[in-house]
């Protein structure tokens, strides 16, 4: 069994991971992204905090250790003596929105799958138009952003 706690460790419940020889759990730092090897066979993954699992295709072998990158999206298992395999995604952007006191800024975290902004000053019909300006990328803290100010967008 695989048991997640949400409370840092006071208590334990076990998820729906099935009855296997598990031989390492990595997860991502929220929690919300699991791996999980099993010494003979396979591995499994988790992106609702351990709630629901998938089995992967990867080749039967005798599974030693998982690791995972922060963000959940590079996963890494070893085998013994069978080499090591790495599974990486692109997450989908998780849009966050700020303000002050002449513009509200939308921003997310890069690398993530490409979108589309797009803008309308009437809300309730269905002529869309994509933002032309291309977003600003700051690589310092991996944040890519537009700015709504007075006037129409804006760089961030």
């Amino acid at each position: 069994m695989i048991y997640i706690s949400t409370n840092s460790g006071i208590t334990w419940n076990s998820s729906s991971a099935p009855r296997e020889w598990w031989k390492g759990v990595a997860t991502s730092a929220d929690g919300a992204r699991l791996v999980a090897v099993e010494s003979f066979r396979a591995i499994y993954t988790s992106v609702n905090s351990g709630v629901t699992w998938t089995s992967n295709s990867v080749p039967d072998g005798n599974w030693q250790s998982a690791a995972s990158s922060a963000d959940g999206t590079r996963l890494v298992a070893a085998m013994w003596g069978g080499g090591i395999y790495l599974s990486q995604s692109t997450p989908a952007p998780f849009v966050r929105a700020a303000h002050s006191v002449s513009n509200i800024v939308l921003s997310w975290t890069v690398p993530s799958r490409s979108f589309e902004l797009q803008e309308n000053s009437v809300l309730t019909t269905t002529t869309w138009l994509d933002v032309t300006n291309p977003p600003t990328l700051n690589l310092t803290n991996l944040q890519g952003g537009w700015g709504v100010g007075v006037g129409g967008w804006g760089r961030t």
